[in-house]
């Protein structure tokens, strides 16, 4: 019989010890190999142990040994993504062999979880020009998240889970709908919580008529945060969220409009009177005070706001906001400028 004709690898019938014998030998020369086989030693004695004392920092010891595995390169090079694509293939088929064996669930869905957050802050700046990093890390993702949904039933614990790695995604390497979707489907006041530490813990963001790119390379996690509440269709947050992160009058202007639709008109009129202050000369922002001040009735501010707007700037749409009020003041106003009924 030819060799040529043998449908099925005569490998198969080898045992481990075979294995550890001929790659053992070959890692000498092939440095990859040689980390990919340290790893697996030392992940497997981890999952492995017995020891009561080696149990009590089992969890720690292994993370640490990913982090190992996969080092802290920074911006790598094409040559260094080739092997980091390696090392998560490798790191997935690990997570699937132990699985199959029924190691704890939960240890292998927190190893990775932390390999994970290890490889999005790797990919930031890779140069990953024939994409083999990405399409690894894509892959282990989606199978983390899948097995994650499977395997822990609790939407308490998937929430603390998935949060931190979603955040993490600053380049947005997997699809945001991905994380959205699971995020979804954990516990609504667990996520909602996260999110409401996390925004508390912010600095202010005071908006300014000169933005530069510093402004909004700092916001990229805000960002995420956006997305997400919008996902969630959770207005109040967002408001709160906007409110702290608007960077220009456009982006204050939308906070102040969702300030009002979270119930909170009050709030929008003082933090939209704050900013325009801050810039009186920005005419969304006069727009949408404006628009405040007659829902609530407070129309001699509403006229002044326009006289002062109008100075800046003699736009007819002033006039015509004037004239929609129709009130006498308004009426008064308009004549001053000589603008007729």
């Amino acid at each position: 019989m030819e060799l040529e004709n043998v449908t099925e690898s005569a490998l198969k019938t080898r045992s481990g010890s075979d294995w550890w014998s001929w790659l053992g030998a070959a890692s000498g020369f092939m440095p990859e190999l040689s980390r990919a086989l340290a790893f697996l030693e030392q992940a497997c004695a981890l999952a492995d142990t017995q020891d009561p004392d080696l149990l009590k920092t089992r969890d720690r010891k292994l993370k640490q040994a990913v982090g190992k595995f996969f080092g802290q390169a920074r911006c790598p090079s094409a040559s260094s993504c080739e092997k980091l694509a390696i090392r998560t293939v490798v790191f997935l088929g690990w997570l699937n062999s132990e699985q199959c064996r029924g190691i704890d669930l939960t240890l292998l869905v927190e190893a990775g979880a932390h390999a994970l957050l290890r490889l999005l802050a790797i990919c930031e700046g890779a140069d990953d020009k024939h994409g083999q990093l990405t399409k690894a890390v894509r892959v282990f993702a989606r199978h983390w998240l899948g097995q994650l949904a499977r395997q822990v039933s609790n939407p308490i614990e998937r929430a603390h889970l998935i949060y931190p790695v979603a955040m993490m995604d600053q380049v947005g390497l997997i699809e945001p709908a991905w994380w959205w979707k699971n995020l979804a489907l954990c516990d609504h006041s667990t996520v909602l919580g996260l999110i409401e530490l996390e925004i508390r813990d912010m600095a202010d963001m005071q908006p300014s008529s000169n933005v530069t790119w510093r402004s909004f390379d700092k916001r990229w996690r805000r960002i995420r945060l956006k997305a997400l509440l919008e996902h969630l269709n959770d207005t109040p947050l967002l408001a709160e969220l906007l409110r702290k992160s608007a960077v220009d009058d456009f982006e204050a202007a939308s906070a102040v409009r969702l300030l009002r639709d979270a119930g909170r008109s009050r709030d929008a009129i003082v933090q939209a009177e704050q900013w325009m202050r801050a810039l009186p000369r920005s005419a969304v922002l006069a727009d949408v005070l404006y628009s405040l001040y007659v829902e609530d009735g407070w129309y001699d501010e509403a006229i002044a706001l326009a006289k002062e707007q109008y100075a800046y700037d003699p736009n007819p749409a002033w006039c015509q906001k004037l004239q929609a009020l129709g009130t006498p003041g308004a009426q008064a106003q308009l004549l001053s400028w000589g603008v007729s009924q």
